[in-house]
């Protein structure tokens, strides 16, 4: 699970089971300060003699076939090393949450609250006119009612790529990130539109949100290599998200 080499049905299965397990949570909580306490070298030390001593003990439980018939000094390494495993376990999980904290902190330092501006026509004098009321709403911060108006333009255009940008960002603004990543696919998906390699880059700090780190650094990388407005500042994001590792 610390190793991220789980299925994703393990996955969800693990998580379940810390979700649904109240004794587990709290447990965790008396561990907080342990990650603080514990440097990076001495975890990735202690891993590696865990390791050591975990593969004699596969070794020696094989010759013997059985825990029972073990020697009282392999007992002992065993008991030790399950000892030290839930330790780790605990520290790797802690060191999670500070993970997500430093998203967090990425995503305040660049994100930007967009505003709308300019008129957009569309040639349909009836969806124009939801369009502006809904961008006047947007542009007051009253995002529900936004993307109230917005769901009925795009109930009659699907594609409208101020629609679906402006929903995206009204759901960003609202903490709903995986209904603004849709929106912002939809804008980018269209590609005829101005709001691509702004879609783009939310897309990037949405997935930094929602602590999907490795979607993120795709994300980042690629606008990164291409010729964005965004360049520069995905490659700092990449830089940051590297020191997180």
């Amino acid at each position: 699970y610390l190793n991220d080499e789980l299925s994703e049905e393990e996955l969800a299965s693990f998580e379940t089971e810390l979700t649904n397990n109240p004794d587990l949570a709290a447990e965790l909580e008396l561990y907080k300060d342990i990650d603080s306490a514990a440097q990076e070298n001495d975890i990735m030390g202690l891993r590696a003699r865990l390791d050591s001593i975990s593969k004699d003990v596969v070794k020696e439980k094989r010759k013997e076939r059985s825990f029972a018939a073990m020697p009282a000094s392999r007992v002992a390494i065993a008991t030790i090393a399950a000892s030290l495993m839930l330790i780790l376990s605990i520290a790797g999980i802690i060191s999670r949450s500070h993970k997500a904290a430093n998203e967090t902190e990425l995503y305040s330092q660049y994100y930007e609250a967009y505003q709308a501006t300019g008129i957009f026509r569309s040639g349909d004098a009836t969806l124009d006119t939801k369009l502006t009321k809904a961008l006047h709403k947007f542009n007051d911060q009253d995002y529900e009612s936004a993307l109230n108006l917005f769901s009925e333009v795009l109930e009659q255009d699907s594609n409208n790529p101020v629609g679906n940008f402006y929903s995206g960002v009204a759901f960003q603004e609202t903490g709903k990130f995986n209904q603004a990543i849709e929106s912002y696919k939809t804008v980018v998906k269209n590609k005829d539109n101005l709001f691509v390699e702004q879609a783009e880059w939310y897309i990037g700090l949405c997935y930094l949100q929602t602590e999907n780190r490795k979607k993120a650094y795709k994300q980042f990388k690629k606008i990164a290599g291409s010729d964005s407005f965004y360049q520069e500042k995905a490659s700092a994001v990449l830089r940051k998200i590297k020191y997180f590792e």
